[in-house]
């Protein structure tokens, strides 16, 4: 999505009427200790890729807007703040999120965000950063082939599969390691363990934990939230969010969002670049009601 359209989903949300406010905030919403009196917005980044710090940000505070970030933390590396687009008449040019991810499990995390570009989004810009989990570990989440390494379906196929497969190596669908009893290799090009229940949360309670200590290391501040990786869930990773001691998880469920909702399964709207001005308006006039929201999804 090009800045100046995203430019343009702010100005929308802005002209119906909508205030955004802190994923905090919301967590106090949903628990009851606060009742909004205006219609809210949660605006959120996965992945905390460098085109988040790069474009998007300088798009919030044109319009004075917060947004809620989510890194994974294997892929956050040691850094000084690059320029924004606000600042520099030649901003970094950013790579499609498949080559982000391939250039990261080869070594070079250049595409995503650096400590000290999370760190000023928390303590310059009063914004937030949160949990994405340490690895966003994919699998093979289905014995059905549905091509093969060599058509470069998805980004992860080549981890999954190891560096010496051959190219007509058979590929699968592809979903979550912490929400799916799948199969494959882990980044580091060993089997993963996660055909049984127990074997599972074990690897989500890890990385979750892991992830929650380094972002609190970095920000010094308490890491509450976690984004589960492609919004994928079941009960099993539902429970190692709640073990890793996060206070609430958020999916891409379409559901309500409000007093009462669950608070480790807190739905979201994913926003695409095909998405049209209208789609956009029907979604969140549908949304802002809390009928329409239940009933609409």
């Amino acid at each position: 999505m090009t800045p100046e359209k995203f430019g343009s989903h702010l100005d929308l949300i802005r002209k119906l009427g909508f205030e955004t406010i802190s994923l905090a905030r919301l967590y106090d919403v949903i628990t009851g200790k606060e009742k909004l009196t205006f219609p809210a917005i949660v605006i959120t980044f996965d992945d905390c890729t460098l085109d988040n710090w790069v474009y998007a940000v300088p798009e919030l505070l044109r319009r004075n807007m917060k947004g809620v970030f989510f890194a994974i933390t294997n892929f956050l590396r040691p850094g000084k703040a690059r320029p924004r687009a606000d600042q520099t008449m030649q901003p970094a040019g950013v790579p499609a999120f498949g080559d982000i991810m391939q250039q990261a499990l080869s070594g070079n995390c250049d595409g995503f965000m650096n400590e000290g570009e999370i760190r000023a989004v928390v303590h310059d810009l009063d914004m937030e950063v949160y949990s994405h989990s340490a690895a966003h570990q994919a699998c093979f989440t289905s014995n059905e082939p549905n091509g093969t390494l060599g058509d470069e379906k998805h980004w992860s196929h080549k981890a999954l599969c190891g560096p010496n497969a051959a190219a007509d190596s058979p590929v699968y669908p592809v979903g979550s390691a912490y929400a799916h009893t799948g199969f494959g290799l882990d980044w580091n090009s060993a089997p993963l363990l996660i055909a049984e229940k127990e074997e599972r949360l074990a690897l989500c309670l890890k990385d979750f934990s892991r992830a929650k200590k380094e972002l609190e290391t970095i920000l010094d501040r308490p890491c509450p939230y976690i984004c589960l990786p492609w919004g994928q869930f079941d009960e099993t990773t539902l429970e190692a969010s709640i073990k890793a001691g996060y206070l609430g998880a958020l999916t891409l469920e379409r559901t309500f969002v409000g007093p009462g909702s669950p608070r480790q399964r807190i739905g979201r709207i994913a926003v695409k670049d095909a998405n049209s001005p209208t789609w956009l308006r029907n979604k969140l006039f549908l949304h802002a009601h809390t009928l329409t929201s239940k009933i609409f999804r």
